[in-house]
């Protein structure tokens, strides 16, 4: 029984390892100039909504507000090569921009990845 309950665990513990290591290496890329998080930055996991297959998907989000334009933004995350979670790829970067952001504002910055799923039931 106790064998079981590590089969069952252990990759949901790494899995678990590997979006903490993500949300950290998000985090530690730096803002732009004149740009600070507003609130606390949103990690989560779970089963890949598209395609096929048993596949993980994991996310980082984090709310900025800006002074630079949108152009100067995507410039900036354009240039971020951060790693997904299994190491083996870049991450995806999604930006989102609120309807005054022309010239500043807020803006969601999200990271994402997917990886196979590797025996973790919650990807399948």
């Amino acid at each position: 029984m106790i064998g079981l309950f590590f089969l069952i665990m252990i990759p949901v513990w790494r899995d678990d390892a590997r979006l903490d290591d993500f949300h950290a290496r998000v985090l530690a890329y730096p803002v732009p100039p004149e740009t600070r998080v507003k609130g606390d930055s949103d990690a989560t996991f779970g089963k890949n909504s598209g395609g096929s297959g048993d596949y993980c998907a994991y996310s980082v989000r984090l709310v900025l507000e800006t002074r630079l334009s949108q152009k100067e933004i995507h410039a900036h995350y354009g240039r971020a090569a951060i790693a997904g979670p299994d190491n083996r790829s870049r991450a995806q970067v999604d930006l989102r921009f609120s309807e005054d952001s022309g010239n500043g504002g807020d803006v969601t910055v999200e990271f994402h990845d997917i990886t196979p799923s590797d025996w973790d039931w919650r990807c399948t």
